[in-house]
């Protein structure tokens, strides 16, 4: 009997601090508002992740007038700012600065094609305007450092659209020479180094950048550069180039081809484009070529080496050489992970040991010439990270690395005259760039038109 009086006690000690706490307080009314962060889950169809009350204020900023997107959105109203503070949602920050429920939510639902309101970050700022009554009247997001959403009510509804801001086209020259690498060279010159992917992307099946630069080549580069306020938006394009190697001259000039897309032609309009790109990524180095005779680093027997391994850190992107179609897409003892595509004319391509596939990759998937298709690894039979590249033409394989492809189409007949003009322009810049004293030159500036046609 004292057992259980003693039981007894303890649970009636346990409902009293419990009840001290706040345990047994009433339960919701039916009917009433619902939980905010389950109304954005039902909104975005995935639960968001709401403040817990912890997370710092929002901060909510009256500004009479913004810069470009200000224009945009309208001038002369009154914006205000709100702030994403550390740990909050959107939802929290946007109560915090007295935006009600129902605005918040219809506001996500209309955005949402464009924008993904739960993976806001510490420091986003968005901007708001309100009526007289302080309902909430548009609102401005910046997508990225090129493109804004501008989101106003109409009766009960929202209408959104993007905008491009203004943005300053730049054309600069810029010259150098090579003492260890283009990467440096380019840095060196106070040049953007991107452009030495680029380069190495159009002079590529002439020259391979990793393995045929000499101390003392010489580049000329005319390119393009996009800012906003000062600040750097997106890579330009390599106008025009020339590029001197082993005492070898090459030039490429940027044309449109017959499709009107972008394209790169020698100085008497011969494409510069291949069928196959030159290696399927940016590799350190040739750990194995092409062989019908080689010591098996695994098996310690010699047998043929139908690829050539690129040796790289895992989780170096893999890219398709052509276009072409996917025909298996999977993991297979040796090969490890790998993709397999078809390509016209009998040709086909193969990369072995991936890490993993790109995001939704299949089979039966269309590919373009430069897609990416997988990650750099050592899955299946492999002593480090790398890949085996292989190709295989009409059921024969072939050396990757002494494909006799021909070009691209070079410049029909009845538009070379337009591209001999454009190539003279070119080659006018290349020289004023080659006999200015400085080693980088500003030759152009001129603002673009923002236009609100999307992204």
């Amino acid at each position: 009997m004292r057992r259980y009086l003693g039981i007894l006690v303890v649970l009636i000690a346990t409902g009293w601090i419990y009840a001290r706490l706040g345990g047994f307080g009433p339960s919701p009314e039916v009917g009433s508002k619902p939980d905010a962060s389950t109304e954005l889950a039902r909104v975005e169809q995935e639960a968001p992740s709401p403040d817990d009350g912890i997370s710092a204020p929002a901060t909510s900023e009256t500004v009479d007038s913004l810069t470009d997107e200000g224009a945009a959105a309208g001038d002369g109203d009154r914006w205000e700012s709100v702030e994403i503070g550390r740990g909050q949602s959107f939802y929290v920050a946007m109560t915090g600065a007295g935006v009600s429920h129902e605005d918040v939510m219809q506001l996500v639902k209309a955005c949402k094609p464009y924008s993904n309101f739960r993976r806001v970050q510490s420091g986003d700022v968005f901007r708001i305007e309100r009526n007289e009554d302080g309902a909430l009247t548009a609102f401005h997001a910046e997508l990225d450092a090129e493109h804004y959403l501008i989101a106003t009510r109409s009766d009960s509804s929202w209408q959104t659209e993007i905008g491009a801001y203004q943005l300053e086209r730049t054309v600069r020259g810029v010259k150098g020479e090579i003492k260890s690498s283009l990467f440096e060279a380019l840095v060196e010159e106070g040049a953007d180094p991107q452009l030495a992917t680029q380069l190495s992307e159009i002079l590529g099946w002439d020259i391979d950048f990793f393995r045929d630069l000499r101390k003392g080549d010489r580049f000329t580069l005319l390119y393009e550069e996009f800012t906003r306020e000062g600040r750097r938006v997106r890579d330009g394009r390599i106008l025009a180039a020339r590029f001197v190697n082993r005492g070898h001259e090459y030039s490429a000039f940027l044309f449109e081809n017959k499709l009107g897309f972008p394209a790169y032609y020698d100085e008497n309009g011969n494409s510069l484009e291949k069928q196959f790109l030159r290696a399927p990524l940016k590799y350190s180095r040739i750990s194995s070529n092409f062989s019908l005779h080689r010591l098996h680093p695994v098996y310690h027997v010699y047998r043929p080496h139908y690829g050539v391994d690129y040796a790289a850190p895992t989780g170096t992107p893999v890219y398709a050489t052509a276009n072409g179609t996917v025909v298996n897409r999977e993991r297979r003892r040796g090969n490890g992970n790998y993709v397999h595509l078809r390509h016209g004319n009998g040709y086909e391509t193969y990369y072995l040991h991936l890490s993993r596939f790109a995001r939704g990759l299949h089979v039966g998937q269309k590919v373009k010439q430069g897609d990416l298709i997988g990650y750099v690894g050592m899955t299946g039979t492999a002593t480090a990270p790398h890949l085996d590249y292989r190709v295989k033409h009409n059921g024969k394989w072939l050396n990757p690395r002494k494909l006799d492809l021909p070009p691209a189409a070079p410049i029909e007949a009845e538009r070379m005259a337009r591209f001999i003009q454009r190539r003279d322009e070119l080659q006018a810049e290349l020289e004023r760039i080659a006999d200015s004293r400085d080693e980088t030159l500003v030759l152009e500036r001129q603002t673009t038109e923002a236009d609100a046609a999307g992204r």
